[in-house]
């Protein structure tokens, strides 16, 4: 037969010290496992990531960098050999061979894409990870949705005196920060590497 808990004038003493013993014990208890969770925890600094994303608008294309297929048919695979890389059956083409050293320090994802049948709906997607809502022409510079840069500026923000978000020549198409505001808007280090200098 089962102790009554409650009665009329409500909890027993036994039950309350029962209860606020209990109560005491486990809230220690699960201080001390988030301490114990915490000080096993890398550090932020461990975990802190970086990314460069090269855009290489109507750039080359997969099979003649990344993906170059050396097993399909001569007119599916490019002219390009392939140069095997630092990771042990991955292929890269020859046209990158400075790549092929440092593959086991990349990712590449061969799995992105989108159905958007122009480049300018096409690059947003890339950008943003988002469609347009509205149709845009080929050459369109639009930003509905902020761009990935923008978005790691707003989480990470400004760290050490250095932006969050840089792009170089120039904003790409759709990279910029839309409703999050011109303080997630990369940080411009405008010019051309490849243009000479005078003296």
């Amino acid at each position: 037969m089962s102790r009554k808990t409650f009665n009329c004038q409500g909890m027993s003493r036994r039950d309350f010290i029962q209860l606020g013993l209990g109560g005491t014990l486990g809230l220690g208890l699960a201080d001390g496992l988030r301490l114990q969770a915490a000080s096993k925890a890398p550090s932020s600094q461990a975990n802190d990531t970086r990314c460069i994303l090269v855009w290489l608008d109507g750039g080359p294309s997969h099979y003649e960098t990344f993906d170059p297929k050396p097993n399909a048919p001569q007119d599916i695979r490019g002219d390009f050999g392939t140069l095997p890389t630092s990771v042990p059956g991955v292929h890269f083409s020859e046209a990158v061979p400075h790549l092929t050293k440092v593959m086991d320090k990349v990712s590449i994802i061969r799995s992105i894409c989108h159905k958007d049948p122009n480049h300018g709906g096409g690059n947003h997607y890339m950008m943003t990870g988002a469609p347009t809502p509205v149709p845009v022409s080929c050459g369109a510079f639009v930003t509905f949705h902020p761009s990935f840069g923008s978005m790691i500026s707003y989480d990470r923000g400004i760290r050490e005196g250095l932006p969050a978000y840089m792009s170089l020549p120039r904003v790409s198409r759709s990279g910029g920060p839309n409703f999050l505001g011109g303080q997630h808007a990369p940080f411009v280090m405008g010019g051309d590497p490849n243009q000479r200098v005078s003296e």
